[in-house]
């Protein structure tokens, strides 16, 4: 990864983690336009797990669980660790919050669902 995009990666994470969602799609969409490598489709997970999350925050919990499951299915492929991120962790906690999403249903919204939300975390070496 060249510096840039290595920095542009990093501020999308840093968006992420602090819950900046819609600009942590933006960057990650940056990356992923601009990809022809086999990053191509980690880097579109990862724009569907911010589109999931923006819309847990908005209260579109049918808008969340559609854009995490897409965002899940792509990250698999990138188990256990990809671009220093620990990808089996990552996928662990959205599948966590997917099931509560499903267990509350588009008939409540609960502020534990936000809590569930999960930092893109650095693997072991």
């Amino acid at each position: 990864m060249t510096s840039q995009k290595e920095n542009l990666f990093q501020q999308g994470v840093k968006y992420f983690n602090n819950g900046y969602f819609f600009e942590a799609h933006d960057t990650f969409e940056e990356l992923w336009l601009d990809e022809r490598e086999e990053s191509k489709v980690f880097y579109q997970g990862l724009v569907q797990l911010s589109t999931g999350f923006y819309h847990l925050v908005m209260k579109n919990l049918k808008g969340a669980e559609s854009q995490l499951t897409k965002g899940l299915q792509k990250l698999s492929k990138y188990e256990p660790k990809y671009e220093n991120i620990d990808v089996s962790e990552l996928i662990r906690q959205v599948k966590t919050c997917l099931e509560r999403i499903r267990e509350t249903g588009n008939g409540g919204f609960h502020r534990e669902l936000i809590q569930l939300i999960p930092k893109l975390t650095a693997g072991v070496n």
